[in-house]
């Protein structure tokens, strides 16, 4: 019985995605006991990795915000380490966004075992005249692999 017990448990685990998410503060901020980033121009930014098959890993980047008259650009990196040096970028893609709302893609890469494996999802928020009014970044937990 432990057994069965055991291995449901592990296909349960084994289901969920890793993902992260942050979100922007509700109207007024008490710095005092907020541990969450806060975003102006953002509501949230999601990044999420979950192990494939043959070797491929699924990379989820996303985000929401409802503020007009400005440009999204969303990067998801897959990021790996072998345990002794910090996290490299190993992969990349980026989409470019100009309406509001909610807006996320998904990449399948090939990541090769004895690494350690994260997404972490970039957002850079522009005005009309490209400046960078925004940067938001959101790292996924770690797949151990």
């Amino acid at each position: 019985m432990k057994k069965i017990i055991s291995v449901v448990l592990a296909v349960i685990l084994l289901a969920m995605p890793l993902c992260t998410e942050a979100f922007a503060s509700d109207g007024e901020a008490n710095y005092d006991d907020l541990v969450a980033p806060c975003f102006t121009y953002l509501d949230s930014i999601s990044a999420c990795i979950s192990k494939g098959i043959l070797g491929f890993v699924t990379c989820t980047t996303g985000f929401i915000s409802f503020d007009t008259n400005k440009t999204f650009v969303l990067t998801c990196y897959l990021q790996r380490t072998d345990g002794t040096h910090a996290w490299e970028n190993y992969k990349s893609y980026s989409e470019t966004y100009t309406e509001n709302g909610s807006h996320a893609f998904e990449k399948n890469w090939f990541a090769p075992a004895g690494h350690d494996y994260r997404v972490l999802s970039v957002l850079e928020i522009k005005n009309s005249a490209g400046v960078i009014l925004e940067t938001a970044t959101c790292p996924s937990a770690v797949l151990y692999k």
